[in-house]
């Protein structure tokens, strides 16, 4: 079995950063509908960083996609698996969700009941599936339309060579015994 290629897992990253942040936004629209309460409620739990963070994780996306369809257009990368991507989608952010909100709090001195008593990691969680699943269909149409765009261009693939090494190649040859009669070796005796 083929690993997964580099491009891909930047795109996958960046997708799953992406989702990160935009299923963290929609998980609090869902938990506090008014959106004064909810701002409150964001910047009470240390998420003053939030809309900075969406911007980075959105750019990396963008820039992770652009990669995965340039290495698709070049048939450098296979075609990835839509079950493989939504599961490794999901486990990262579900993780990384959960892990946030406990970091979040931590460092923001806020309590952790509502989230150990509230619906706030259910309704993340959920929400974080979703963003998981529909960041594979991106990955899926990003795959797709590389390939529709290479079928019509009508340019031969890149194939870049292998490095060619050559190693020159010296004839070793042992040294000699010394001579046993000469009188100003010092020597031990050899014996044979």
């Amino acid at each position: 079995m083929r690993g997964t290629h580099p491009r891909r897992t930047v795109a996958s990253v960046g997708v799953a950063g992406a989702g990160l942040v935009l299923g963290h936004w929609v998980a609090y629209a869902l938990r506090t509908p008014p959106a004064h309460a909810r701002e409150e409620l964001l910047q009470a739990t240390g998420h003053g960083y939030l809309p900075y963070a969406t911007q980075v994780a959105l750019l990396a996306g963008a820039i992770g996609l652009v990669a995965l369809f340039l290495a698709r257009f070049s048939h450098r990368e296979g075609r990835g698996s839509f079950g493989a991507d939504a599961t490794a989608l999901a486990a990262v952010q579900s993780i990384t969700f959960v892990a946030m909100e406990v970091g979040e709090r931590l460092a923001s001195g806020a309590s952790l009941h509502d989230l150990a008593q509230g619906n706030l990691l259910a309704i993340g969680i959920t929400v974080q599936l979703a963003m998981a699943v529909a960041g594979a269909f991106v990955l899926r149409a990003t795959d797709r339309v590389a390939e529709e765009a290479d079928s019509r261009s009508g340019v031969a693939p890149l194939h870049v060579p292998r490095p060619l090494v050559t190693v020159a190649a010296v004839p070793f040859a042992s040294p000699g015994r010394p001579s046993m009669g000469a009188a100003a070796s010092r020597a031990p005796p050899s014996f044979p």
